[in-house]
C-alpha cells in the first residue's frame, strides 16, 4: 500500500539509494539562473479575461466530441496513449488508501472525484473476498458516473470476479516497485495477472530522476507512474519536468503508458501545494509528453482531502480538470515538440494537431520572473490565450515568441 513513509523514501530523486535524506534542489542539474525581467519589458505577465480566451476555447470544445467507446478492452498504443475500446483516454483521477476509511467513504469520496471533473481513482480492496460486495458497489457507482478504477488488488478471486465490470481499467500489480520489488518480480505479477484478465492494464508506480530511471522496470507493466512530490519533500518544484521527460522518454521505448503521480498531500509538518505550485506541477508532466495523471491523494492515513482545509486544492484541482479535458484531444493524438528557450529556467513545447497548433510555455524557477525567447516554425501571426483567468501576455512578432513568465506560470495559447 502506498504510505507516506513508504513515499519519503521514494522521493529520493536525486540519490540512488533509498533511506538517504533527499537533498534540496535550487536549481535543475547543469543549468543556470534564468534571466529576470525588468518593468516596462514588453510582453508583460497578466491574466486572459473571458472576450479573449472566448473563441480559441470554443474551437477546443468543438475536438472533444467523438463517439462513445463500447468496448471496455484498454490497451496502450505504440505511442504510450491509452485506449479503452480503441478510442483514446487521457486518465486523469487520484489515489485513494481507502482501508484510511471504509466502504461508505470510498464511495462518498468517488463521487466527490467524479464531481470535480476527474476520471480514475486508484482505490485499494479491503480484502480480496470480504469486500468483493462493496468493490462491486464502487464500480456500479463508477460507471455511472463516467470514471474507471485502477484496482489495487491482483489476487485471484478479486481479478476473476470483477475483470468483467466495465468500470475496471485495470490492476495495480505493485507500488513504490523500485524500492520493494525486483523487476524479475514485477514481471512475474504482470504475467500472471494478464494470465487471468488480458484485457485490462496492469500498473506499477516509483521515483524516476533525471539520475535513475530503473529502466529494469519498464516493459513489465502497461502503465508505469512516476512519483514526484517536491512541496516540503526536498526538491524544488521546477523537478517535475526533468524527471517527467526521464518517464516519457524511458516510456517511449517499450510502448508503455507514462502516468504522473503528483502531489496533492502534505507531508508530516509540511503544508498542502499551493494553487500555483499544483497547477505548475501538472503543467510540467503535460508539457513533458505524460499520457496521464494521478494525485497523490484524496485519502490517506495522515491526508484528507475533503477536509475544510483542502478547500482551496480541490477548487484548483476541478479548474484543472477541466482544462485537461479540453486539451486532451491535442495531448493524445498531437504531435508534440519541445522547442527550444532562451533560458534554461523556462520550457515551450508545441503540439499541432487537425492542422491547429497549441503553444505551452512554463516557469520552472519558484523565484525569478523569466525573459522568454521561443522561435516557431512555419507561419504564425497571432497568440489567443486559452484559459480565462490564466496567465497570458507573451507576444508573437516574425515568428518569435517573447515576454515574461513569473515564477511557475504556465501559458497555454492556440497559434494562428
Amino acid at each position: 500500500m502506498k504510505k507516506i513513509g513508504t513515499l519519503a523514501c521514494a522521493l529520493t530523486l536525486l540519490l540512488a539509494a533509498c533511506g538517504q535524506p533527499s537533498a534540496p534542489q535550487a536549481s535543475l542539474p547543469g543549468t543556470a539562473p534564468g534571466g529576470t525581467v525588468t518593468p516596462g519589458d514588453s510582453g508583460e505577465e497578466r491574466q486572459a479575461s473571458e472576450g479573449e480566451t472566448l473563441d480559441a476555447t470554443q474551437r477546443l470544445q468543438a475536438l472533444t466530441a467523438g463517439a462513445a467507446a463500447t468496448d471496455t478492452a484498454a490497451t496502450v498504443r505504440a505511442d504510450g496513449t491509452l485506449l479503452v475500446g480503441g478510442q483514446p483516454m487521457f486518465p486523469m483521477g487520484f489515489y485513494h488508501v481507502s482501508w484510511a476509511g471504509n466502504a461508505e467513504r470510498r464511495l462518498r469520496d468517488l463521487q466527490a472525484i467524479a464531481d470535480m471533473g476527474f476520471n480514475l481513482m486508484n482505490a485499494t480492496m479491503f480484502d480480496p473476498q470480504d469486500d468483493l460486495p462493496g468493490y462491486t458497489k464502487l464500480l456500479n457507482t463508477a460507471q455511472s458516473r463516467g470514471m474507471k478504477l485502477l484496482v489495487e488488488d491482483f489476487n485471484d478471486v478479486s481479478i476473476n470476479t470483477l475483470k468483467n465490470h466495465p468500470a475496471v481499467l485495470g490492476w495495480m500489480i505493485a507500488d513504490d516497485c523500485n524500492n520493494l520489488v525486483t523487476p524479475q518480480e514485477l514481471e512475474r505479477r504482470n504475467q500472471a495477472t494478464k494470465a487471468l484478465d488480458s484485457r485490462h492494464l496492469t500498473y506499477t508506480s516509483m521515483a524516476i530522476s533525471f539520475a535513475n530511471s530503473h529502466t529494469d522496470y519498464f516493459g513489465r507493466a502497461d502503465a508505469v507512474g512516476n512519483q514526484s512530490y517536491p512541496v516540503d519533500g526536498g526538491d524544488s518544484v521546477g523537478v517535475v519536468y526533468p524527471v517527467m521527460q526521464r518517464l516519457v522518454t524511458e516510456a517511449s521505448r517499450k510502448g508503455t503508458l507514462p502516468i504522473a503521480n503528483l502531489q496533492s498531500f502534505r507531508w508530516k509538518d509540511g503544508r498542502l501545494p499551493n494553487a500555483r505550485e499544483l497547477y505548475s506541477m501538472t503543467n510540467q508532466a503535460l508539457g513533458a509528453g505524460v499520457k496521464g495523471i494521478l494525485y497523490y491523494t484524496y485519502l490517506d492515513p495522515t491526508n484528507d482531502l475533503a477536509a475544510p482545509g483542502g478547500a482551496a486544492l480541490r477548487a484548483e484541482l476541478k479548474r484543472v480538470a477541466g482544462e485537461v479535458k479540453l486539451l486532451a484531444p491535442f495531448l493524445m493524438d498531437g504531435q508534440r515538440r519541445s522547442l527550444n528557450v532562451n533560458t534554461p529556467e523556462a520550457r515551450a513545447t508545441l503540439w499541432t494537431y487537425q492542422g491547429r497548433r497549441y503553444l505551452q510555455v512554463v516557469s520552472l524557477s519558484e523565484t525569478s520572473r523569466q525573459t522568454v525567447k521561443v522561435t516557431l516554425d512555419g507561419q504564425a501571426t497571432q497568440l489567443v490565450p486559452l484559459f480565462a483567468g490564466r496567465p497570458t501576455g507573451l507576444k508573437l512578432q516574425n515568428g518569435t515568441v517573447t515576454g515574461a513568465v513569473t515564477p511557475l506560470a504556465a501559458h497555454w495559447y492556440e497559434v494562428r
